[in-house]
C-alpha cells in the first residue's frame, strides 16, 4: 500500500489494478486482490439472499414507505429502506434455497394515528370492494383523516396507490390493474393490499422521491402523520 503525502486533487476509485481511497485527510493507494475468498457457503448464500431480497421489496415498496417511514426513518438516522429492512427482519425467512416473505405481517408504515379495522374485503376478478371501522369515537381520530390503500404485486413488480377515501366513509372500491399481457409475467399475479390512515394535512399532498428528497432538506414527507400500515387481503386470480 502507498501513501500520498499532499495531492492536489482528492480522488477515488478504481483505476485498472489499483484503489484509491482518501481517510483522514491522506490519500492511499492499493492493489486489487487477485483472487476473492468466495466459499460459497451455506451461512453466505443465506445472507446474500436475504440481503437481496430485503433490497428488492424496499425499492418495489418505495412508494409506500416515502408516505409511511419517512418521519420515523429520519428521527433514527436512517433511509426508509434501511428502516423498513429493520422493522421486517424476522419476516424473511431463508429455507431449501429460497427465500419467504410473510407478506401479511410486513410493517410498511408506522405512526401515532389510529387504525381502522377492516371489517369487510371482497373481490371479483380485479374489482375490489373493502369496508372499514372508522373509530370516529377515538379522541385523536378526526373526520377528514384520509385512508390510503396500496396494492403491491412482488411477482410483476408492481406497486401503487389505488384509492384514498376519508374516514367516515367506511367503504372503498377500485379495479386493480389487469398485469396478464405484461410479456415477463407468465400468470395472474398475486396483489397483497395494505391501509394507511393519514392526516387530512398531508394526505393530498404528493410524496416527495429519493432523488428529490436530496434537493429538498425540508422535504415534505417528514411532516406526515400516519398510522401503522393494516394488512387488507390478497388477490389472486
Amino acid at each position: 500500500m502507498a501513501k500520498a503525502k499532499s495531492t492536489l486533487v482528492e480522488y477515488s476509485g478504481t483505476i485498472g489494478k489499483e484503489i484509491h481511497y482518501t481517510r483522514f485527510g491522506r490519500t492511499y493507494t492499493r492493489q486489487l486482490p487477485v483472487e476473492y475468498n468466495d466459499r460459497q457457503s451455506e451461512a453466505q448464500l443465506r445472507q446474500r439472499a436475504l440481503f437481496k431480497t430485503r433490497q428488492r421489496l424496499s425499492a418495489l415498496y418505495g412508494t409506500i414507505l416515502q408516505r409511511g417511514l419517512t418521519k420515523e426513518a429520519h428521527q433514527e438516522g436512517m433511509t426508509e429502506a434501511n428502516y423498513f429492512s429493520r422493522l421486517n427482519n424476522h419476516l424473511f425467512l431463508y429455507e431449501d434455497g429460497e427465500v419467504h416473505v410473510d407478506y401479511a405481517a410486513l410493517q410498511v408504515a408506522s405512526g401515532l394515528l389510529p387504525v381502522v379495522d377492516i371489517t369487510g374485503f371482497h373481490f371479483e376478478g380485479l374489482h375490489v370492494e373493502i369496508t372499514f371501522a372508522p373509530h370516529l369515537e377515538n379522541y385523536k381520530s378526526r373526520p377528514d383523516d384520509v385512508v390510503h390503500f396500496y396494492a403491491v404485486s412482488p411477482e410483476a413488480e408492481y406497486c401503487d396507490l389505488m384509492a384514498s377515501v376519508e374516514r367516515p366513509a367506511g367503504q372503498a372500491s377500485f379495479d386493480l390493474p389487469d398485469l396478464s399481457d405484461e410479456p415477463d409475467i407468465k400468470q395472474s399475479p398475486t396483489f397483497y393490499l395494505y391501509a394507511i390512515v393519514e392526516s387530512a394535512l398531508t394526505a393530498y399532498i404528493p410524496t416527495l422521491s429519493a432523488d428529490e428528497k436530496r434537493t429538498h432538506k425540508r422535504h415534505r414527507n417528514i411532516d406526515r402523520k400516519v398510522s401503522r400500515s393494516v394488512f387488507v387481503g390478497v388477490v389472486k386470480r
